[in-house]
């Protein structure tokens, strides 16, 4: 595009807004015009606090697409049943004639004892989990739950909601300080540099709380996947020869189980004071340029923090790991690869 067509553009667009300042019609119509049911004195199409709950509920909708995985998992794991049962039975005959044989070669009458109860001992868990898997695989997600829920104090929606709530409240500011500027012209450029730290605040605290949610159910999905072949890795683990693949297994799930533990403890080391800060901030009239910029750099810090819950996810061997690649490609380029 040449510097004439730039300069035509500039003209067009300067002509407009001097037409629509100057038109007596939409004058009158906008003095005409009555608040929105919806909206406030300030602006007629946005409401004190839609913005928050609106994240709210897109955070609600997301959980709830998930909330039945682990049932549906469990139903599929069950129709499979037959291949692990032929898994299980024949490695269970190779064990107890293993452990048999094992007894009747030991010269030590103790130690052939202890061999014959560890193994028969270690048979007996595998079989016990193997048979309730139904009801076990559900409650062992619950575990990782429960436990990030105590990490955080509440329940992980409730605490990303929280996030949401702060970015409506940064958008919530910006609103108001375009409201005041009415059909000023001259305002907009001094508007425009004073909000723009705001707008990005907001749509960074939007995007990393979507970013949570985002691997937190990742995690669910990859441990739902690691439950519909659970039966047959308990079935490996009834003999010492195939436990090695229920170890990996077990490696996975555990490491798929940590993402929502994962994010509860960032929650409670970063996020929370963020939002401490962020509140604060607010304090001082968040359409005030130090308190734009602090919120901005907050935001930005927080979005950046999210990207580690794969790593951290992986402290017990990383056997799942939800790399997040569409995410983090867009973050790269958002960022000029700094993520």
């Amino acid at each position: 595009m040449t510097l004439r067509n730039l300069k035509h553009m500039a003209i067009a667009w300067l002509l407009a807004l001097l037409t629509l300042n100057t038109s007596p019609a939409l004058a009158d119509a906008s003095a005409s015009t009555p608040v929105s049911a919806s909206g406030t004195a300030a602006n007629p199409y946005v409401s004190q606090g839609e913005t928050a709950a609106g994240n709210a509920r897109a955070i609600d909708k997301i959980t709830a697409m998930f909330s039945s995985i682990m049932d549906t998992a469990v139903s599929a794991s069950q129709s499979i049943q037959q291949e692990s049962d032929k898994f299980a039975s024949g490695l269970a005959v190779i064990t107890i004639v293993l452990a048999a044989v094992r007894f009747g070669a030991t010269k030590d009458p103790v130690m052939a004892w202890v061999a014959l109860f560890e193994e028969l001992g270690i048979l007996g868990i595998f079989a016990s989990i193997y048979v309730g898997f139904a009801s076990w695989a559900p409650n062992f997600y619950k575990w990782f739950v429960s436990m990030s829920n105590d990490i955080g104090g509440a329940n992980m929606t409730s605490a990303l909601s929280i996030m949401g709530s702060a970015a409506g409240q940064v958008f919530d500011s910006a609103v108001q300080a375009w409201s005041g500027i009415g059909f000023k012209l001259t305002m907009i450029p001094d508007v425009v540099i004073a909000t723009i730290p705001l707008f990005f605040a907001w749509a960074l605290l939007s995007v990393t709380s979507i970013i949570f949610v985002f691997f937190i159910n990742i995690g669910q999905l990859q441990f739902a996947a690691g439950v519909v072949m659970g039966q047959i890795a308990f079935a490996l683990g009834f003999s010492s020869f195939t436990r090695g693949y229920f170890k990996s297994w077990l490696d996975y799930m555990v490491s798929a189980g940590m993402y929502i533990v994962v994010a509860a403890i960032l929650m409670r080391l970063v996020t929370h004071n963020m939002v401490n800060a962020v509140q604060d901030a607010a304090q001082l009239g968040l359409t005030t340029a130090g308190a734009a910029a602090q919120v901005f750099d907050l935001a930005f810090f927080v979005f950046l923090v999210s990207f580690e819950i794969p790593k951290i996810a992986g402290m017990f061997g990383g056997g799942a790991n939800a790399s997040g690649a569409i995410i983090g490609k867009i973050a790269k380029t958002a960022t000029g690869g700094l993520v």
